[in-house]
């Protein structure tokens, strides 16, 4: 009888986008970051992000916790590098670069 040894275990799976946007309340602000954010993700099909909102005016805690000191406040948690954006997200085209996205339309106006 011989005692097959286990290879390595297979490599976990790369995760995919994670982002958490924090926001004030309904401030114009956050409403619309979180719209454009909205609008990010749809254009990735079937690879759409994952996104957490966290409300700093119900969870201040998590705010400080994250470092958090303005919002609107998009942070890419995964892939690694770590990327914060600050603002409405209005323009999509710059959010895309820094997050790493590619457009799925011809939005590059914006």
């Amino acid at each position: 009888m011989s005692s097959a040894r286990p290879g390595p275990p297979p490599p976990l799976a790369e995760p995919g986008l994670v982002l958490r946007l924090y926001v004030a309340g309904r401030l114009p602000c956050s409403v619309e970051a979180e719209a454009n954010l909205d609008l990010l993700c749809a254009e990735q099909d079937g690879n759409r992000p994952s996104v957490e909102i966290v409300d700093v005016l119900l969870e201040p805690e998590q705010a400080l916790t994250d470092g958090i000191i303005v919002t609107p406040t998009l942070v890419r948690l995964a892939p690694l590098p770590v990327v914060q954006i600050l603002g409405a997200l209005s323009n999509r085209r710059l959010v895309r670069a820094a997050l790493g996205l590619v457009p799925r339309t011809n939005d590059d106006a914006r």
